[in-house]
This record gives C-alpha cells, sequence and structure tokens, in this order.
C-alpha cells in the first residue's frame, strides 16, 4: 500500500512540475524582440510599444504593486521625481503594474505624479514578458516581478538594468546610462 501512495505522489509531482514548466513563459533576454503591448495609463491615455520606439528607446519597469509593495510606491515615486532627467537621456519611461486602472490613478494623485503607471490588470503584459511573480496570494496573484527593460527602436531588449535598490539616484543612473546606450544601437 506504500509503494502505491509514493508512486501516486510521484507521480503528482510529476505532472504539476510538468504543467508549470509548460505555462511559464520564456524569459526576454538582451537581444530578444520585447513583446509588443497597448495599455492605457491612470489617465485612460494608451501607450503602445510600437508608437513609443518610433519616438526612441523605451524603458519599461515592471512593479509588483503601487498599491500594497512599499519598495514599489517608493520606486515610482523615484522615478516620476527623476522623470525629465532620465529623458533627457534620450528615451521614455513607462511602469507596467497589474493594478486596475482606479487604484493607478488614486496613488498618482496622492503622490502627483507624472511618469506613466500603465495598468495591466489581467497580467498579458507581464506574462509575455516573464515577468509574472512565482509566488503570492489574495491580491498578489497576477503581480509582476520587479524589473526592467530598455528597447531600442529595433524592437529589440538592448539592456535589463538592476533597480532593486532604495537609493533612488543609482536607479536613475541605471535608467539614464541604459538609454544612452540604447541610443547607440543601430535599428534593423
Amino acid at each position: 500500500m506504500f509503494h502505491w501512495l509514493l508512486l501516486i505522489a510521484l507521480l503528482s509531482t510529476s505532472l504539476q512540475t510538468a504543467t508549470r514548466a509548460a505555462t511559464t513563459p520564456k524569459a526576454i533576454d538582451v537581444g530578444d524582440r520585447a513583446p509588443s503591448f497597448a495599455l492605457k495609463d491612470q489617465n485612460g491615455v494608451e501607450f503602445s510599444l510600437a508608437a513609443m520606439i518610433k519616438k526612441g528607446p523605451v524603458v519599461v519597469v515592471f512593479v509588483r504593486s503601487v498599491e500594497w509593495c512599499v519598495y514599489c510606491q517608493l520606486q515610482t515615486v523615484q522615478i516620476s521625481e527623476n522623470l525629465k532627467g532620465i529623458q533627457a537621456s534620450g528615451g521614455q519611461v513607462v511602469i507596467i503594474s497589474y493594478d486596475a486602472p482606479e487604484k493607478i490613478k488614486r496613488f498618482v494623485q496622492r503622490r502627483k505624479l507624472i511618469v506613466p503607471i500603465l495598468s495591466d490588470a489581467d497580467s498579458k503584459t507581464i506574462d509575455a514578458y516573464a515577468m509574472r511573480a512565482l509566488q503570492g496570494r489574495g491580491d498578489q496573484i497576477g503581480s509582476a516581478q520587479h524589473g526592467a527593460f530598455v528597447i531600442a527602436k529595433s524592437g529589440r531588449v538592448s539592456s535589463k538594468p538592476l533597480l532593486t535598490t532604495f537609493d533612488g539616484q543609482t536607479a536613475v543612473d541605471a535608467l539614464a546610462n541604459a538609454l544612452k546606450d540604447a541610443n547607440k544601437t543601430k535599428p534593423e
């Protein structure tokens, strides 16, 4: 009897692992074509990657939630406060969160932010970039991991700067430098 239970447990674990692997999107690496998206910001304005890269490189920053993630709130405020300096490096910045538009709008109004925060409430873009958090319950299901992608005018990922720091200037400098580098990338 014990052998049968052990066999069933092993088969169940193998099936769960295989199912998870089959549904986990491939990570987006430097040099890969960035998945396209069209999402609305806190004001209902649509931002599409295709339209943005025509104007220059785009930084796409993924945050878990501007409602309950304190680090995400801090990072979003730091990016917004330094947005003009980042854009002076030759590109645009958008932040993507799975939060519903009304939650994003409340946060933006309370903090008086100017950075576009795009709502990906169904997590389709988060999944396309393989950025869905692997852990989470309740309100956290569907949220993104922290991360950033710099997308050159060619539509390819030119870098993935590390932004997980409480030193706002370090994150701002990383974005500005990544945009400068992306501007040096030749279009295809």
